[in-house]
C-alpha cells in the first residue's frame, strides 16, 4: 500500500458550515519522529489536531448564510451527487476578484476549500483538472468508507486522510484529469498518460488500471467487474526538468476548473516510517515481510493480460489479509499464543520466520506497551515495490526546484481558478525545519508570476484565518 501516512484519526468535532452540501470535518492523522539519546528511539507519537469545544469548526459568516438562503431558493445550488444528474455549465460560474491561495498543513483539509468551491458555484460539479505537485501521488483508495460515501461531505471531511482524499473526487466526477507533477527520485507510479476508469465493485472504488501502486492494496479491477464507472486521466510527469509543458496536458478550456494544488513536501520530503522502531531495523525488515511479485517485468515485456493483473492483485490481497490478521494478533495478545499460522502458500515459512524475528527484536529493544502492532503493519503497508520518497533537499537543490516551479508558472496557458497548498510538516513529511522557508519562497515566486491577479493574503487555515468564499 503506497499511502502516505497509517494511522487514520477522526475528531468527533463537526463543522457547523451550512453549506449546500452536507457538512464535515478533517480527519487527524499524524505521526512525528522522536528520539532520543542513549536509549532506544521510540515510536512517532500521535498528534491529533485539536479542535476546541468552543469553536467546533469555522463558523459561516452572514454572507455566506444569505447567499446559501438566495441560492437554495433561486438557483438550486449543486449537491455532491452523481454528476450525471447534473447539469453544469461554465455560464453560470461566479468568478473570484483575485486567485484564492487556502494553505493547509495536513493536505486532505483542502478539500473544505474545494467542496465550498463546488457549492458557491466558483468551480463546476464536475471535469475539473486537478494539478499536483507533490513527493506523492495521494491516490490511495480508503478501504473502510464505501463508494457511495463519496457523495456525503461529512464523510468526506471526516474520514479521508493526507493519503487517499483525491480518488472519491474522481468516482464522484468532480475531477476528472489529475496531473501528478513529482521530481525524479519520487517512482511510486511511472510517468506517462494513464487512461483508465474509476468505478465501484461492491461499493467499494476500484480502478481497472493494472499499476503496482493500484495492484499493491487490491483496487485493481476488470473493467467489467466495475460499476457506475467513468473514465479518468493520470498524467504523471518529473517537475524537475526544463522541458515540462503545462501545454501538454491543459488548455485554454480548462480556465473554469484547473486547481493547482502544491504540497510542500514536493521540494524536500522525509519518509518518517524510516523513524518508527529504528533501534530494531524495523523497517527494512518490515520491506522483505511486504514484499509483492510485481507484474511489471510481464507488462515491460508485452507478455501480461488481464488474467495476470487479476491473479497479482488477489494474491497481494491474501498476503495483505495474512499480514493484518498476525500484526492484529500480536497487538491483542501480545505475543504469538494461539496464533493459528497462515497459509504457506499466502505466507511462506521464510516469511513468517522474518516476522517472529522482527518481534523479537522489537520486544528486546522496546517495553511491551511501547509497540503499536497496528502502526507496524501499516508501516509496512507503505513499503511495496517502490515505497515512499526520502529526499531532504539541500540548498542548491531547493534553488533548482524552485526555478523549475516559476518556469512551469510562467508556461502556463491559463491560470488557475484557485490554489491550495498544504505544509505537511505535522505529520513530518516536509522537514519541519525546511517547511517556513519553502512556504515562503513559493508564495514569493506565485506573486511573482501572478501579481495582482493572485489575491494579496494567503488564508492560512492551518492558523484558523476566517475565511468566506464569497468576498474573495
Amino acid at each position: 500500500m503506497e499511502s502516505d501516512t497509517t494511522e487514520k484519526e477522526s475528531s468527533a468535532a463537526s463543522l457547523e458550515t451550512t453549506t449546500t452540501i452536507t457538512e464535515l470535518q478533517s480527519p487527524l492523522q499524524s505521526e512525528s519522529v522522536a528520539g532520543g539519546e542513549g536509549e532506544a528511539t521510540p515510536p512517532p507519537s500521535k498528534r491529533p489536531k485539536i479542535v476546541d469545544a468552543d469553536e467546533k469548526g469555522r463558523k459561516v459568516s452572514d454572507a455566506e448564510a444569505e447567499v446559501e438562503s438566495e441560492t437554495e431558493t433561486d438557483d438550486e445550488p449543486p449537491q455532491l451527487i452523481g454528476v450525471e444528474r447534473v447539469q453544469s455549465t461554465q455560464s453560470n460560474l461566479r468568478k473570484f476578484s483575485r486567485i484564492p491561495v487556502f494553505i493547509v498543513d495536513y493536505h486532505n483539509d483542502v478539500l473544505e476549500f474545494i467542496y465550498r468551491c463546488l457549492a458557491t458555484r466558483h468551480l463546476p460539479l464536475e471535469r475539473n483538472v486537478l494539478v499536483h505537485f507533490d513527493s506523492h501521488p495521494d491516490l490511495v483508495v480508503a478501504r473502510d468508507i464505501p463508494a457511495s460515501d463519496s457523495y456525503n461531505k461529512d464523510t468526506m471531511l471526516n474520514e479521508l486522510s493526507i493519503e487517499n482524499w483525491i480518488m472519491p473526487t474522481l468516482y464522484a466526477g468532480h475531477f476528472d484529469r489529475v496531473v501528478w507533477l513529482k521530481n525524479s527520485w519520487c517512482q511510486q507510479i511511472p510517468t506517462g498518460k494513464h487512461e483508465f476508469r474509476i468505478g465501484h465493485k461492491e461499493d467499494r472504488i476500484g480502478v481497472d488500471c493494472p499499476l503496482d501502486y493500484f495492484i499493491a492494496e487490491g483496487n485493481y479491477c476488470t473493467t467489467d467487474e466495475l460499476q457506475e464507472s467513468r473514465p479518468v486521466q493520470l498524467h504523471v510527469h518529473d517537475a524537475d526538468s526544463d522541458t515540462l509543458d503545462p501545454s501538454q496536458f491543459l488548455s485554454e478550456q480548462d480556465a473554469g476548473g484547473f486547481i493547482l494544488d502544491i504540497d510542500l513536501d514536493f521540494f524536500s520530503t522525509s519518509n518518517p516510517f524510516l523513524e518508527i522502531y529504528k533501534d530494531a531495523n524495523c523497517y527494512a525488515q518490515l520491506t522483505e515481510i511486504f514484499h509483492f511479485e510485481s507484474v511489471e517485468p510481464a507488462k515491460k515485456a508485452g507478455t501480461a493480460t488481464i488474467a495476470d493483473y487479476c491473479a497479482t492483485a488477489a494474491t497481494r490481497q491474501k498476503q495483505l489479509d495474512a499480514l493484518k490478521r498476525i500484526f492484529w494478533h500480536l497487538e491483542e495478545q501480545r505475543s504469538f499464543d494461539g496464533l493459528e499460522k497462515p497459509d504457506e502458500t499466502v505466507i511462506t515459512p521464510e516469511i513468517y520466520a522474518k516476522i517472529v524475528q522482527l518481534a523479537e527484536q522489537l520486544q528486546a529493544k522496546y517495553p511491551d506497551d511501547e509497540i503499536d502492532w497496528l502502526l507496524i503493519f501499516d508501516s509496512g503497508s507503505t513499503t511495496d515495490n517502490n515505497g515512499l520518497p526520502h529526499h531532504i533537499s539541500t540548498t542548491k537543490e531547493l534553488e533548482e526546484y524552485f526555478a523549475h516551479f516559476k518556469r512551469f508558472l510562467q508556461r502556463l496557458p491559463v491560470p488557475p481558478v484557485a490554489i491550495t497548498m498544504a505544509h505537511s510538516a505535522q505529520d513530518d513529511y516536509c522537514p519541519q525545519d525546511q517547511v517556513a522557508f519553502i512556504e515562503q519562497q513559493v508564495l514569493r515566486l506565485l506573486r511573482d508570476v501572478f501579481g495582482d491577479k493572485l489575491h494579496e493574503k494567503a488564508i492560512l487555515h492551518y492558523m484558523d484565518d476566517p475565511w468566506d468564499v464569497m468576498k474573495l
